[in-house]
């Protein structure tokens, strides 16, 4: 449980500090690290494996649209 308070800390304010996109999903992928820890300390498993499941699909796509967003803005 402590583990996943500090995760969930950390990642916050890294999020909220950091300015480069690829530091704050990273700084996201840590709070929601924690959130899967919350979830699983509850016994509701079947949610933290589907978050777990989840949270990388939804990484690479938010990874795509920013490459995506970056070939827009330089052409």
């Amino acid at each position: 449980m402590l583990v996943s308070v500090l995760c969930c800390i950390l990642g916050g304010i890294g999020v909220i500090l950091h300015t480069n996109v690829i530091n704050k999903l990273i700084m996201l992928s840590l709070m929601e690290t924690g959130i899967i820890g919350f979830i699983a300390y509850y016994y509701y498993l079947d949610v933290a494996i589907l978050m777990a499941i989840c949270s990388p699909i939804s990484n690479i796509i938010i990874l795509l649209g920013y490459i995506k967003y970056l070939e827009l803005k330089k052409g």
